[in-house]
């Protein structure tokens, strides 16, 4: 996704999210007026925030499915093929997020007593949430072939930040053209298309009868195959 792409979506979802957040701190002003520092700072707070958290990706993922459906309900698919996962750089930029969100205070004044096991104990169940949120996600984004473009789509909850401008493309969820591939390699069960200017790679899952289809498709479009030196 091309860097104008990623600061249009992700301040369209920042601008969303504030907003319900605003409206998530006039239903509760009532309930968090009423409750000891204790609880708000170790239990109440960091909830809200993971709960904030979430609902960002969710709409970054709504609004890229929004647009690649439009894509897929305009052409017809010729090949629908699952991608190969997510990198480790997803995973790290999510994680990241819940460490501060749960720990960030430690960054100021790190003591013990300030590690509350409530603490802990949410940050574990956000972890495994986040987890378990990301492992859907990856079983839900498929590549679909038409006869002009290759569209990755899927709910796709990974994070979209405009400042990873350099951050290589892994199967992001788009629109690509044929033009926008520069060549591609066959491995063992998998396939890498390689992106024009070294953006990135689309890496799937394939067999025998999908590397066959896959070929055939990449010939048509006179898709060189890599050579590497």
């Amino acid at each position: 996704m091309s860097g104008t792409k990623k600061s249009i979506l992700f301040f369209t979802s920042f601008f969303i999210t504030i907003f319900f957040m605003s409206i998530v701190g006039v239903i509760f002003r009532p309930f968090l007026e009423n409750i000891d520092d204790y609880t708000y700072y170790n239990i109440v707070s960091p909830i809200l925030y993971t709960i904030y958290l979430i609902f960002f990706m969710v709409i970054e993922s709504t609004i890229r499915k929004i647009y690649t459906k439009r894509f897929l309900n305009e052409h017809n698919v010729l090949l629908k093929v699952k991608t190969n996962g997510f990198n480790l750089s997803v995973r790290l930029i999510i994680y990241l997020a819940i460490i501060l969100i749960y720990f960030i205070s430690l960054f100021k004044d790190f003591s013990i007593e300030s590690i509350s096991i409530p603490r802990i104990v949410l940050f574990i169940l956000s972890f495994l949430i986040i987890e378990f949120i990301l492992r859907i996600s990856n079983k839900s984004i498929y590549g679909y072939f038409t006869r002009d473009y290759i569209i990755i789509s899927g709910w796709d909850f990974r994070l979209s930040l405009p400042i990873i401008y350099g951050a290589n493309v892994y199967n992001d969820s788009d629109v690509y053209t044929y033009n926008d591939i520069k060549d591609y390699f066959i491995f063992t069960d998998y396939i890498e298309l390689y992106l024009i200017a070294d953006q990135g790679k689309l890496v799937f899952d394939i067999d025998s009868e999908l590397s066959r289809k896959f070929v055939g498709i990449l010939n048509q479009k006179k898709i060189p195959m890599k050579k590497f030196n």
